[in-house]
């Protein structure tokens, strides 16, 4: 199966770090995030990967190459204007295997996910597209209260809301591929709502295991923390 990693955006949240670095390039534990990234899918027994690039795409494709050092296949898509990371799926080359469903990953997440267990997921539920998510807990700080009228029905102390977050790891069908249009701006978010709208079948896949998106700089600062024993 394919891999797609998205490694083109600005990093503006992590400036100044990245002013001189894309961010999938910053150090975490010693190399790259990227580095972390790749490692964690030829370990899961991956070999091809594709890696689209836009700011300072030269900085990735001369520390990763051909992936020949690493012992895999990687080819580059260019991004000549950001097409947002649906879009990019619209650069990949036209004789990717049409019966294999590609990985999508954001470039600068870190997770332990086990992608073999992902890929069968979506193909035991028949699905089109999968995508990963993490329950996100958020607690309101105050007590809620629930009324009906002027009168009070219930009272809870600081309740904690769960959510299900995009974890920005997806699995997608070769047709789904196909669908985009090369130059077509369109965020994964927004491909995966169309295809909902169509019918089509897209499952969720919740993330148990670690997760980390590094967006911001405590999370680069949680990343250095847990680089050290989680990979």
């Amino acid at each position: 199966n394919p891999v797609f990693l998205m490694a083109g955006g600005f990093g503006t949240r992590l400036k100044p770090l990245t002013d001189t670095c894309p961010k999938p390039m910053l150090n975490i534990g010693g190399k790259p995030i990227l580095d972390t990234v790749i490692r964690s899918f030829i370990k899961a027994g991956f070999v091809n990967f594709y890696i689209s690039t836009h700011y300072m795409p030269e900085q990735i494709e001369q520390y990763f190459g051909d992936g020949s050092k690493l012992g895999v296949n990687i080819t580059y898509v260019y991004e000549e204007s950001p097409l947002g990371t649906g879009g990019a799926l619209g650069l990949l080359p036209k004789d990717l295997p049409a019966d294999l469903p590609l990985i999508m990953m954001n470039g600068d997440v870190l997770t332990k996910v086990d992608f073999q267990r992902l890929l069968e997921f979506h193909t035991e539920n028949q699905a089109d597209a999968t995508m990963c998510v993490r329950e996100y807990e958020y607690q309101i700080p105050y007590g809620v209260i629930n009324g009906d009228g002027n009168r009070i029905t219930s009272m809870v102390e600081k309740p904690i809301q769960r959510f299900f977050v995009n974890a920005g790891i997806y699995v997608v069908n070769p047709e789904l591929v196909n669908k985009v249009e090369k130059n077509q701006v369109i965020d994964m978010p927004t491909l995966i709502e169309q295809q909902i709208a169509n019918d089509e079948d897209v499952t969720i896949f919740p993330i148990h295991e670690y997760w980390l998106d590094i967006g911001k700089r405590p999370d680069f600062e949680q990343a250095q923390i847990d680089v050290k024993t989680q990979f």
